[in-house]
């Protein structure tokens, strides 16, 4: 691999974008939701989520306004990674269920109108998984070159200095086969070798047979890792200033590098075409989502949705990590409505690897008292720039990232990091439906896996469908709007300038149809001068007020007006 042929994938993305198509395909700029499966709701009594438990569930899901849910991931794992480390991909992990109750919950949700989604992990497996077994046991059995494996350097050590985003050498030594083998993330999460063409096609075989049983696409984890260079070079420093969009805490070692041959290299995209021409087998339509992570997302993105044999869609988490001022938000703003084809992105506040949106982007909020209104903010912010939504459970209330205890703390990445990184329980705590129940109604368990903070039974799904303000209800109101106003699905957008300040302003159009939208990030009240005389406010949160070509917005209030509308044929 070369500079030039890095820079060749992204030019040929830039010169070849087109537009949506119409009417859009019906994942484009669709709202998902998505359920983290251990701590969504428990029918069993274990303790853990499970999928019968989303099942009972799905009437409030539909509710909401959502297109579909995303699963975090249900196959058979010990667990080290929150089942991103698979053991086997063709079971379920039991304290979740069965494959035949997956199969119930997805003819449920279809028969409700909606999708179902699940996370697929394409790059590495767990260390329990008997391919891996059977690969680390020696230079020569049927799957040695299952798995990325390398002789260690002249002096011992490992092949390289590529790092793991979780902390250490991404290398971890097998002295059965006297080799180093690749682990992008924890020890026990070795990256399959998809250069191996047995490989990638037991993975494809696994991807149909989900797909026979009906479900409606992937979200494909860490698609950034899929592949890496083939001579293994190591990665060159940062450069200073250098911000990739990357978690784990201001000191995170995996920062120090720019990671041009671990991640984002040439080599993923006919892995790409692979998975495409699976999905694209089948109908209706599939879709593909993927994660992009540790990478430049918005500027890289379009390589990996360009044309119609690749992926659908990206998922990234640039407006998590990458703003940490509202100038820097605005700015990022700009860069993903010039690279970005509307619908092909998704726009994501908060997942289960984040702090919850409304403590992380809006900490002033919160601090005096107004996290309710910051939270409105968000979600409109979500539903209305360019691109899908996907919905982490919980944001729908509104919830703010709870203070753990450090010996709550079972994330491994944060135990690798702590304290400078906090970690991700925090966000993956419970669903809190009722505060008078138990644990917040998610289990009848004594103790469960995944506990209600007490700071969010306050803000349960019961308190909230009695108040007529509340969090929940706007975020229905919200996505009833959406859907209401289809053109936001594929309309161009354009940041607006000259704002005043804590306001972010954009317009989105299409063919004619015109909705200008604004957020007011600050605590007073401001005036918003318009591009030409409005009439009315189509949708709005807080204290917001239209006279003639001024839009008066109170603190922390949002409003969507209507621009150059289309005219009446004569």
């Amino acid at each position: 691999m070369s500079a030039t042929e890095r820079d060749a994938e992204l030019v040929y993305a830039m010169t070849h974008l087109g537009q949506p198509p119409e009417p859009p395909e019906w994942w484009r700029g669709a709202v998902f939701y998505e359920v983290y499966l251990p701590s969504f709701n428990d029918a069993t009594g274990d303790g853990i989520g499970d999928i019968p438990g989303i099942a009972e569930k799905l009437e409030y899901l539909h509710g909401l306004g959502v297109d579909g849910l995303w699963l975090t991931p249900p196959y058979a794992s010990p667990h080290e990674d929150s089942g991103y480390d698979v053991s086997d991909f063709l079971t379920v992990h039991p304290p979740f269920g069965t494959v035949d109750d997956l199969r119930t919950l997805v003819a449920k949700s279809h028969a409700l109108g909606l999708k179902v989604m699940l996370d697929f992990i394409l790059g590495h497996t767990s260390d329990q998984h008997p391919w891996f077994v059977e690969s680390a046991s020696s230079r020569d059995n049927a799957k040695a070159d299952w798995y990325v494996w390398a002789d260690p350097a002249a002096d011992g050590g490992p092949p390289n200095n590529w790092i793991s985003s979780f902390g250490g050498r991404a290398w971890r030594w097998e002295p059965r086969r006297a080799q180093y083998c690749y682990r992008p993330f924890l020890r026990s999460q070795p990256a399959l070798n998809l250069s191996n063409q047995q490989v990638l096609a037991e993975m494809m075989d696994i991807l149909r047979y989900w797909l026979d049983i009906g479900i409606d696409g992937f979200r494909i984890d860490a698609v950034q890792c899929l592949s890496f260079d083939r001579d293994l070079r190591s990665n060159p420093p940062a450069r200073p200033a250098e911000n990739p969009s990357v978690g784990g805490g201001p000191n995170n070692p995996f920062k120090k590098q720019m990671h041009l041959f671990d991640r984002d290299v040439p080599e993923a995209i006919p892995i790409l075409h692979q998975i495409r021409r699976i999905a694209d087998e089948y109908q209706p339509q599939r879709v593909l989502i993927g994660e992009l992570a540790d990478v430049d997302s918005s500027r890289l993105a379009p390589k990996y949705t360009v044309g119609d044999d690749r992926l659908h869609a990206v998922y990234d988490f640039d407006l998590i990590n990458r703003s940490d001022t509202l100038l820097d938000w605005t700015n990022m703003l700009e860069v993903r409505s010039r690279y970005l084809v509307p619908g092909s992105s998704y726009n994501v506040f908060t997942n289960h690897d984040s702090e919850r949106a409304v403590s992380n982007l809006m900490p002033r909020a919160c601090a005096a008292g107004r996290a309710r209104e910051a939270a409105k903010l968000l979600l409109f912010l979500q539903a209305t720039l360019s691109g899908g939504t996907i919905l982490f459970q919980g944001e729908e209330l509104g919830l703010e990232q709870p203070e753990l205890a450090p010996e709550e703390i079972r994330d491994p990445w944060a135990k690798a990091l702590w304290p400078d990184f906090p970690g991700r329980d925090g966000v993956r705590c419970a669903m809190p439906w009722d505060s008078t129940a138990l644990h917040c109604g998610f289990t009848s368990a004594p103790r469960p896996y995944h506990k209600v903070p007490e700071s969010h039974r306050q803000q349960a799904v019961e308190l909230q469908e009695r108040d007529p303000r509340s969090v929940l209800h706007f975020s229905r109101a919200l996505l009833r709007w959406r859907r209401g106003v289809p053109f936001l699905r594929t309309a161009s957008e354009t940041i607006l300038n000259d704002l005043p300040r804590r306001v972010i302003g954009f317009e989105r159009k299409k063919n004619g149809d015109s909705l200008l939208c604004f957020a007011n990030f600050g605590q007073s009240e401001v005036a918003i001068p318009l591009p030409q005389i409005a009439v009315r406010i189509d949708f709005q949160a807080g204290t917001a007020r239209v006279e003639g070509n001024r839009l008066t917005l109170g603190p922390l209030a949002v409003a969507a007006l209507p621009g150059h509308e289309r005219e009446d044929p004569p």
